[in-house]
């Protein structure tokens, strides 16, 4: 019998110290966010002088990210510390807020709850160091242009207006975040005259990037009073700053000068005698060729536009490296085409090939449009453009295909300024069965008699924003269109260059304002959708 209950106790004893404890499983999850239950101060206290801040939670709390998630407005020049004691947060400023100035306090979801990291919503502490609070508000709601939707999470600044106001370096004397419906507020604000701007703010740290950041911007400065009117910003991508070369790649076979942002075209002076094959590629760069006889370094000037149509000139050298083999190894020559190979394509085209190199001679007599494998026509029978680094051929034509459209381009019949040539080529798309498309026609009410908007551009988007198509007359006709819910816009072309402009903040400059149908349209297969129009708004 003892033996029996000394190896229980044993067996009690090994068990207990091997077994691991464990939190309880089962029950609700906690998704209930900690509430403030007190603060010191209180809530829009009058008067304060401290530079002390304690908030009491009716849970444990942890702090996630304080010192990039607290933000003070207006911007106060004063550092903190911060101790967490379980229910309660402190924080000890290193001197007092200036006199006579309403602060806000905005935690983001920077407390959250201890055990599931719900962070308190909402959280904010507003007090005042003089006697009264600023009561000036500012609303409105924020949108992207060129898709007409709200934007989460956008700060909008409140600036002092000055001539020199730079958002890429300048904190906004007062801010708000955009809500899921784009509507932002700003409140306890000084009630005078302000700059609005509202960026992206990816990386929170409350200064406009051109690079990846949207921004939009009042043209005008407001006046954030008690009794605020709302106000709509429109936000987009508009990369302003200065193109520079970004690098350089030196080879054997060419020179790429690559820049620092999209540029739209360029012009190429030769210094000296020497003259060289180029092209745009990717949109970023300016690709040289080596072809010989040229000298060991050939000086261009660069005039490079980019997207935003600003100019900028470059003095480069271009020196390829030296061959190191017996023969030099070339990149292959290749094509591809717009529409692609096997898209569908109909029997009134407009086509291109493209090539990765520019073209030295073609010999359209050879290249062939084969239609349903019985008639053959060569390139040279249909009208037909070049770009003018001659690596893109646009082709206008029509078939009486039934089935299939296919280029036939024998080895050969292209020679790249290099000296290579393709390999035989086929492209082959379908034809277009006009039963399985949709039309959609309209016209622009007020095109005829507007003054200030003559020139403008429809677009048709698809249901993710990409455009199908574009017109620029009234009224439009959109054919060939796939089954399935579109999008209409109007752009307002204001300078006639057949595009749309992104603006400039840095020069006052708003965006092309983009008129939407508010509703998608739906296209069916062997419908005709008329009279859908869009009307020209009245002149400022």
């Amino acid at each position: 019998m003892l033996k029996t209950l000394g190896f229980a106790i044993i067996c009690l004893l090994l068990f207990g110290r091997c077994a691991q404890q464990v939190s309880p499983t089962g029950g609700k999850k906690d998704s209930i966010p900690p509430n403030l239950i007190q603060s010191i101060p209180l809530n829009k206290t009058l008067n304060f002088k401290e530079n002390r801040v304690e908030l009491f939670f009716d849970e444990y709390v942890v702090v996630d990210n304080i010192t990039q998630k607290l933000v003070i407005t207006p911007e106060a020049d004063n550092p903190y510390s911060y101790r967490l004691n379980g229910t309660s947060i402190v924080l000890n400023f290193k001197k007092q807020f200036q006199d006579s100035t309403t602060y806000t306090l905005n935690f983001g979801d920077a407390i959250k709850d201890f055990a599931e990291r719900n962070p308190a919503k909402n959280l904010k502490l507003v007090f005042s160091t003089g006697s009264s609070l600023d009561s000036g508000r500012v609303y409105g709601m924020v949108k992207d242009v060129q898709t007409n939707k709200p934007l989460f999470d956008a700060l909008v600044g409140l600036y002092n207006p000055t001539d020199t106001l730079n958002p890429a370096k300048q904190k906004p004397f007062y801010f708000s975040r955009t809500d899921s419906s784009g509507v932002f507020s700003i409140e306890n604000v000084q009630t005078r005259n302000y700059t609005m701007i509202a960026i992206d703010d990816k990386n929170r740290n409350m200064l406009f990037n051109a690079k990846d950041e949207r921004i939009g911007f009042l043209s005008k400065p407001i006046s954030a009073g008690v009794d605020s009117v709302s106000y709509n910003i429109l936000m987009a991508l508009s990369d302003n700053t200065p193109l520079k070369v970004q690098r350089t790649l030196p080879k054997v076979n060419n020179y790429t000068v690559v820049f620092s942002k999209p540029i739209e075209k360029v012009k190429v002076t030769f210094m000296n005698k020497d003259s060289l094959p180029y092209m745009i590629e990717n949109g970023e760069q300016i690709k040289f060729f080596n072809v010989q006889p040229h000298s060991d370094t050939t000086l261009v000037k660069l005039s490079v536009t980019d997207s935003l149509e600003t100019s900028t000139e470059f003095d480069q050298k271009i020196a390829f490296q030296a061959p190191r083999g017996k023969e030099r190894q070339k990149d292959q020559f290749t094509i591809s085409s717009r529409p692609e190979n096997n898209r569908p394509l109909a029997n009134s085209f407009s086509y291109r090939l493209i090539f990765n190199k520019p073209v030295q001679t073609i010999e359209d007599s050879k290249i062939e449009l084969i239609t349903d494998s019985l008639t053959h026509e060569t390139l040279k029978n249909f009208k037909s453009t070049w770009n003018e680094t001659h690596n893109e051929l646009t082709i206008e034509g029509k078939s009486f295909a039934k089935d299939t459209i296919k280029w036939e381009i024998p080895k050969g019949s292209v020679i790249s300024v290099e000296g290579d040539t393709l390999a035989r080529t086929l492209i082959k798309h379908p034809v277009l069965n006009e039963e399985d498309f949709g039309i959609l026609r309209g016209k622009v009410i007020g095109a005829d008699t507007s003054k200030l908007y003559k020139h403008f551009i429809i677009e048709l988007m698809d249901d993710q924003y990409k455009v199908i198509d574009r017109q620029y007359s009234s009224p439009y006709n959109f054919i060939h269109i796939p089954q399935g819910k579109y999008f209409l816009r109007l752009i307002l072309d204001l300078n006639d260059n057949k595009r749309w402009d992104t603006g400039q903040v840095n020069k006052g400059i708003q965006p092309e304002p983009i008129i939407y149908l508010p509703e998608k349209t739906l296209i069916k297969s062997n419908f005709e959708l008329n009279d859908i129009n869009i009307t020209l708004p009245k002149a400022p």
